[in-house]
């Protein structure tokens, strides 16, 4: 499938484990104050740079309709990281929405 990020079943497995004991968490406080807002959560797998966008579909409900998109980060040569969205990975996805 073009412009889907492949995972191995290691960083799966340990993207899926950050979402479910922190990312998830810190969505929900950022979405009671910014609620127009998407979450992101950087986070480091092996030699590889991730950026967890969590979003909601459904902002009336944050427990049933939450959305997570991972996309690889790069060195941007300044000491930074960017975001490469040309290709990602659902690891959370509301299976009422089409995409």
């Amino acid at each position: 499938m073009d412009g889907e990020l492949i995972l191995t079943d290691y960083e799966k497995g340990y993207l899926t484990a950050v979402y479910d004991t922190v990312a998830e968490a810190e969505a929900k406080e950022y979405h009671d104050d910014y609620p127009q807002e998407n979450s992101w959560f950087m986070q480091v797998v092996g030699d590889r740079t991730f950026d967890m966008c969590i979003y909601l579909s459904d902002e009336e409900d944050i427990t049933s309709d939450k959305v997570c998109v991972i996309y690889e980060c790069h060195p941007d040569g300044t000491g930074s990281m960017t975001t490469d969205t040309s290709f990602q990975y659902y690891l959370k996805e509301n299976t009422n929405a089409t995409r």
